[in-house]
This record gives structure tokens, sequence and C-alpha cells, in this order.
């Protein structure tokens, strides 16, 4: 009876290993492959993961590495990796200056009876900007007990970005007032998404994805609103504000159309 691969990371395989998979809907069959290592966000979602951080002097984080086998190891795996620039041939990045970060763990283990292990690394991003392309490339190099190492999935690239305070999920409550439609309720989902240390896009009202607003706490708290994509002509009324205490914007801006004025209050309160 054939044996149903039930880990997921197995979409990690190399291409050039797939041939000796028997494959179809139903199952995936490692005949004659044995064990991969591999980078299973790299398998999934590509080698580049953009990952943005504050500005700080020390900061950890980590991926996992992955043994995509039939069975689940029934032996300890070391996983040997280092920081290779050459893994950023062809790409827009720069390597990250080495004093701005380490491996913490340039080899892991990968216990007997499981298939995870975790690769640490630590960055100072105090020095950095906001127009900074780095990016800390880490390869897979070696792995023990005969595992091979995958060729495409090998590799993990971390786009190195800078975030402010005000990035991260926020809830939108409010009113969108038009002129012959009448007043609809605002109550939706918002991220907002770092410009520099202190302005950060956004969804415009409750237009979709392509009108964006960019909102900038000045110093004294008060938002400037800069309107990006379709909605341009937008003029500030009321209050416009963040409150620090409760990491909430409250905003009263309008912009013309056909008929008269779409006039927008909302309150943007971060959830996370």
């Amino acid at each position: 009876m054939k044996k149903y691969l039930y880990v997921v990371f197995a979409a990690g395989l190399t291409a050039s290993l797939s041939s000796c998979l028997n494959d179809d809907e139903h199952y995936v069959d490692f005949k004659n492959v044995g064990a991969i290592a591999e980078i299973p966000s790299s398998a999934f979602y590509g080698r580049e993961d953009a990952r943005s951080y504050l500005k700080v002097t020390a900061v950890v984080d980590s991926f996992d590495v992955n043994i995509a086998s039939p069975d689940v190891p029934t032996q300890d795996t070391q996983v040997t990796l280092a920081v290779d620039q050459s893994a950023l041939t062809g790409t827009a990045y720069t390597i990250l200056p080495s004093s701005l970060f380490q491996l913490i763990t340039p080899t892991v283990t990968v216990k007997a009876g499981s298939r995870l292990a975790s690769v640490k690394y630590q960055l100072n991003t105090s020095s950095l900007t906001f127009k900074d392309n780095y990016a800390l490339p880490v390869v897979i190099k070696s792995a023990t007990n005969g595992v091979t190492v995958s060729s495409n999935y090998g590799t993990k690239i971390v786009a190195i970005k800078l975030r402010n305070n005000y990035e991260g999920t926020y809830q939108s409550t409010g009113t969108f007032a038009h002129p012959t439609a009448g007043t609809r309720a605002i109550n939706r989902t918002k991220t907002l998404s770092s410009i520099d240390e202190t302005t950060s896009q956004t969804e415009y009202a409750d237009l979709g994805t392509a009108a964006q607003m960019w909102l900038t706490i000045n110093a004294d708290n008060t938002v400037t609103i800069t309107p990006k994509g379709t909605a341009s002509a937008t003029v500030q009324t009321g209050v416009n504000k963040y409150d620090p205490a409760t990491r909430t914007f409250t905003l009263s801006y309008q912009y013309a159309g056909s008929g008269g004025n779409r006039i927008i209050n909302e309150t943007i309160r971060r959830t996370n």
C-alpha cells in the first residue's frame, strides 16, 4: 500500500529530483530519493523574504530548515548553513555589512522524530535608512546522514527593511457620505506599511487597493494626509490627529466628485 506523505514541506524537492518521484493528485511517493534538506518558506513563497524591523542595536529573528522525506527521520541530522553573497547575484539587493549581522546558529540539529529546526540570526538596524536595499542571503551548505541539500530551495534571502512604530494591522470604522448615494458605514481591517519614520501608507477610505493615502504624524501628533492613486483631490477637514496612548488615528477628509463632495470621517485603531 502506498504511503501518503502528510508533510507539506515535500514541495521543496528540487526539480532535478522530481523525475524520481511517483506523483499523482493523491500522494507523493519518494521512490529512490531519500531525504532532502530545504528551507520550506523558499519552497512555497520563493527565496526572497521581506522582513521589517525597528531601528534597534540588536534584534533576533529566525527561520526554519526542514527535512523532507517519506518517513519522519529516526536520527539527528546536522544542517550547516552560511551567509553567501553569491546568492544575491541577479537580484537588486546588496549584502548587509558584516558588522550588522551575526548568524547565531550556523549549524542546527533536526532531532530524530521531527523535521524542523530553527536558524537564528541577529541584526543591528540602528544605522539603516528607509532607502537601503540590504539583504541577508543564507544558504544550506551540507547535511549529515546522507541527506541531500535542495539545489532549488536551499537558499533564504532575507530582505532587510526598516519599519516605523505605526506599521501594523488596524480596524477602521466611520462613515463615507456620498452626495447622491447617501452615507455608508466604514468597517474594515486596514494595514499600515512604513514609508519613513513618521509616514505610513494605507487604504484610502474604503475605496480598495487602487486608492491609497500616506498618513504623516507631525511633531504635535496632528496628521497630514497625502492621497495616492486614484483619490488625488483631497481636502482635510475637522480633526486629523494621532493618539499614541490608544494608537488611534482620527481622520476627517473629503474630495470632490460628480454631484458634490465625498466626505469621510474615520477612526483607525491599532489591533495588533
